[in-house]
């Protein structure tokens, strides 16, 4: 059975929708463009709806089957932002990298060995040139690149940088050489921490003769996004999240601010249904991350919350 006809029967459409679809994958394809905090615009590609579908499938028969590192917490089933957090709390020093164009960094030929090996692996019944040809087709775009904004993108990075995160976890985590370390990495964002002071810029200078020797993905740091920190004089902010001295988990003071803001307007009659909904999400975000401080608002303004369905 060929490739196209098993997905058919999968998700009950005609083979004549999906090969359309497959026809005009990367014709029927929407740039969006978004401003970053820094001012500099992200271009986000939207593919078609009938290709959507095609990448859910993907995930489902095929990328989910894949092995994936247990340092990375994005797009991971059971893992969150929260939980990103929390593997650091312990220790007391922090190195915060970041990659450049981590997505777009991302190609076809990252993956393809990768696919060959799960293929043989899993003893699939795919047959692999169809398979691989099908890949590519709807899950990169320009340049064979993996685009930012396409539903598999997150899952496929993941996949990819598997060999880096064990050569990670191996070379630094492992190693002992640079104390009591645990990792993380939350899609292009790296997290390390460790007991030990002085030995963050040692797991960098480790970390930048990684990227050389894996040479798959090709991959540069960000220099202008490296942090040090520290928790021992007062609180470390990992992946938008504040850990305090304490262990404490909360939001950082300007969110804090945004929603005070948010209250303020909704007591003066001035927030919008728009807002409203902000201010929901908000609130449902907070009592994720730090249930003491959203109980504190909520008790706060408690008479104004009766307006807003919760």
């Amino acid at each position: 059975m060929k490739l196209i006809e098993k997905i058919s029967q999968d998700l009950g459409l005609p083979e004549q929708y999906l090969s359309s679809a497959l026809l005009n994958s990367r014709r029927l394809v929407k740039r969006i463009k978004i401003i970053k905090r820094d001012g500099n615009e992200r271009v986000v590609y939207q593919p078609s709806k009938k290709i959507k579908v095609i990448q859910y499938w993907l995930i489902s028969n095929v990328f989910q089957s894949i092995r994936v590192h247990s340092a990375a917490t994005a797009y991971s089933k059971g893992k969150s932002i929260k939980h990103n957090l929390l593997l650091h709390k312990k220790n007391r020093f922090f190195l915060k990298l970041d990659f450049c164009e981590f997505f777009p960094s991302i190609t076809y030929d990252d993956l393809s060995s990768i696919v060959d090996s799960w293929l043989k692996d899993d003893r699939s019944h795919f047959n692999s040139d169809e398979l691989k040809q099908l890949i590519k087709l709807v899950c990169f775009y320009k340049n064979d690149r993996l685009p930012i904004g396409y539903p598999s993108s997150p899952i496929i990075s993941n996949i990819v940088m598997y060999n880096f995160d064990l050569l990670i976890s191996s070379n630094v985590v492992e190693s002992g050489m640079y104390g009591e370390v645990k990792y993380s990495r939350y899609a292009d964002d790296m997290v390390f921490s460790t007991n030990k002071q002085g030995a963050c810029q040692e797991i960098k200078n480790c970390v930048m003769q990684l990227l050389i020797d894996i040479g798959s993905p090709t991959l540069k740091l960000n220099e202008q996004k490296t942090r040090y920190l520290s928790s021992s004089g007062g609180s470390a902010l990992v992946t938008g999240l504040r850990l305090c001295y304490d262990t404490h988990m909360t939001v950082h003071r300007k969110y804090k601010d945004e929603i005070r803001r948010l209250f303020y307007c909704l007591e003066k009659g001035l927030l919008s249904e728009k807002e409203k909904k902000s201010l929901k999400g908000h609130l449902s975000y907070l009592k994720y991350v730090d249930g003491q401080y959203y109980s504190k608002l909520i008790s706060k303004y408690f008479d104004l919350l009766k307006n807003i369905p919760m």
